[in-house]
């Protein structure tokens, strides 16, 4: 967008929890949320930085991963051998 800006940071905050126990095979990590704070300085009209601001985001291929429903494919290897879980 060409736009003058200066002193530009983006900082993650990411909040976890477990349950479960593991030695009863019910132990299971959750992500209770992210946090995303964009901080810019810049003469620029704040529409404009509005709009740098919503494109960043649209851009952000860990904020679509992390939001969106996306396949994931697992392999798992034992001794250098392929190793299917069931």
């Amino acid at each position: 967008m060409k736009l003058e800006i200066r002193n530009e940071r983006v900082k993650i905050t990411a909040h976890f929890h477990e349950l479960g126990s593991v030695l009863q095979g019910t132990r299971t990590g959750l992500c209770d949320g992210l946090e995303i704070d964009f901080t810019v300085e810049s003469e620029v009209p704040p529409p404009e930085i509005a709009r740098l601001i919503r494109l960043s985001h649209q851009m952000c291929f860990t904020e679509d991963a992390l939001t969106s429903r996306i396949p994931i494919t697992k392999h798992h290897q034992l001794n250098g051998q392929p190793f299917e879980i069931a």
